[in-house]
């Protein structure tokens, strides 16, 4: 069995002290994706206010990102109220399509290489870990071992004790519970399983060629104002959560029926301990090697003098010098 760990969606934004330095960066970052000529860029008239206006970067008419300029009143600074910034915002990076997910980590390179030569700082906003499983949907359980306090969970399974679903939504089977749009916005992070090659086919029409089945978990702007960003910090986001294999459907929907009824964390841990020690289901790890050194290289990378890449060694990073950690 497959399993592989990748950056689905990420968000960045650049800070600015007033809406000239705003507007310029702006152009300056449009103009210069006009002379690469990787994407086509259109004006999204639609989502666009007069808070918030939209551009699209597209490629073969698909969405790769979006380029916002963002103001809102800051009424919390008496000193500095307007709050103008840039939200950069790149999407589904991991789509099994080889020339489109090649375009959109090029597309991140390409900006973010230009952000840090011109010495703009960029901070995070969102961050979007996939697990993808080579297994059909059926022989996966995914749920948070480490429950958040004031946070709702979904039972395990399709239906309660009474028959009802417990979730409606195909394929997709979220682990935290939000009752409000607002209160999934405001949450720190959230994590949900889903039938990928599904969601292809129906979302785009294209088979992927096997099944897929994807955990991901969603870091979102708090998790970001509250947490400095180390390699360990993502590592302990992800541990919250434990990804299951089952081989045999019986053991499956036993554990399901035995895990709802426990009420504490420590008893849900205690099952999952009986379940790994009795070899009744296979616990998965993803490899977060591939998102930290994504990450590094991105805080990081730089042009030469010739307009190529310039990367900056392993060994010479340091997290405390990150982009990254600077505060709202």
């Amino acid at each position: 069995m497959n399993i592989n760990t990748y950056i689905d969606t990420l968000g960045i934004r650049c800070e600015c002290d007033s809406k000239y330095q705003r507007d310029s960066l702006f152009s300056r970052l449009i103009n210069f994706l006009r002379e690469k000529k990787i994407v086509a860029i259109k004006y999204n008239e639609k989502r666009s206010n007069k808070y918030y206006q939209v551009t699209d970067l597209l490629f073969a008419n698909r969405k790769l990102a979006t380029i916002n300029k963002g103001y809102y009143k800051n009424e919390n600074n008496i000193l500095n109220p307007d709050y103008y910034y840039i939200n950069i915002n790149f999407y589904g990076l991991k789509r099994y399509n080889i020339e489109k997910d090649d375009a959109s980590i090029l597309l991140i390179k390409l900006i973010t290489a230009f952000l840090n030569t011109k010495k703009i700082h960029f901070i995070l906003i969102e961050l979007d870990i996939a697990m993808d499983i080579e297994s059909k949907i059926e022989n996966i359980l995914a749920l948070c071992t480490r429950r958040s306090p004031n946070v709702n969970y979904y039972q395990l399974g399709n239906t309660d004790i009474k028959g009802k679903n417990i979730q409606d939504n195909k394929g997709t089977y979220y682990i935290e519970k939000f009752n409000s749009y607002k209160q999934k916005k405001n949450a720190m992070s959230r994590a949900y399983l889903y039938n990928k090659r599904y969601k292809e086919l129906s979302k785009f029409k294209r088979d992927i060629g096997c099944d897929i089945t994807r955990f991901e978990l969603k870091l979102q702007k708090r998790y970001f104002v509250n947490n400095e960003y180390t390699g360990g910090s993502i590592y302990k986001a992800m541990e919250k959560y434990s990804v299951l294999w089952f081989e045999n459907m019986k053991q499956k929907e036993l554990f399901i029926e035995q895990y709802n009824k426990v009420k504490t964390s420590r008893k849900r841990r205690k099952r999952l301990d009986i379940a790994l020690e009795n070899n009744n289901v296979v616990l998965l790890t993803p490899n977060l090697n591939n998102v930290s050194s994504f990450l590094r290289e991105i805080d990081s990378i730089t042009f030469n003098s010739k307009g190529n890449f310039k990367y900056v060694k392993h060994e010479n990073y340091l997290y405390c010098q990150s982009k990254f950690n600077r505060k709202y």
